[in-house]
């Protein structure tokens, strides 16, 4: 369907999605718990399976929904970037470090000393791209140091998907890979 917002960001999950509106509130739609509306304000957001997690103008995390594994918990920060994988949630610090919380099975939620500049959680990865350009990820698709084959980068972007990545370069090519 169409949302007339009007909205400033978007973030989907698995079966609600979340958008910000001008004044920072998460207005949430779909089912299940996480798509709850939040009044804010939020400045970034993101959304999982089933919790979604918003940076305040402090740095402060707020999260909302289902908590199975502590997803959901909320962090102080300070945090420039929230990204939400499947069951577990990682956040970027301004000094380029990321904290994780939440389902670490397979290793996806493990602190990174970075530095970074830009992190993207997936189903059981997470990634982070460098001040270089080049990206890290680990968990159970990162296992193998996931690098980019065929354009080994820079990179300006990174998204982590189900089960790969992809990087943006500067000049507008994507390569995607998986890992492990």
């Amino acid at each position: 369907g169409v949302f007339p917002g009007p909205y400033v960001a978007i973030a989907p999950g698995e079966f609600h999605v979340c958008a910000l509106t001008p004044t920072g509130a998460a207005d949430c739609w779909g089912a299940g718990v996480g798509a709850e509306d939040q009044p804010g304000p939020y400045v970034q957001i993101s959304a999982g399976l089933g919790h979604t997690c918003a940076v305040k103008p402090d740095g402060a995390i707020d999260c909302w929904g289902s908590n199975t594994y502590g997803e959901a918990e909320d962090q102080p920060g300070p945090y420039t970037q929230v990204s939400i994988g499947s069951n577990h949630s990682c956040a970027l610090k301004p000094d380029g470090a990321v904290d994780c919380w939440g389902d670490d099975s397979e290793g996806q939620a493990t602190d990174q000393p970075g530095p970074y500049t830009q992190i993207s959680a997936g189903l059981w990865q997470t990634c982070g791209l460098k001040l270089d350009g080049a990206v890290d990820c680990w968990g159970f698709y990162g296992s193998s140091g996931s690098t980019a084959t065929g354009n080994p980068g820079p990179f300006v972007q990174i998204s982590a998907g189900a089960n790969r990545a992809c990087g943006l370069t500067a000049s507008g090519a994507i390569d995607c890979w998986r890992g492990a």
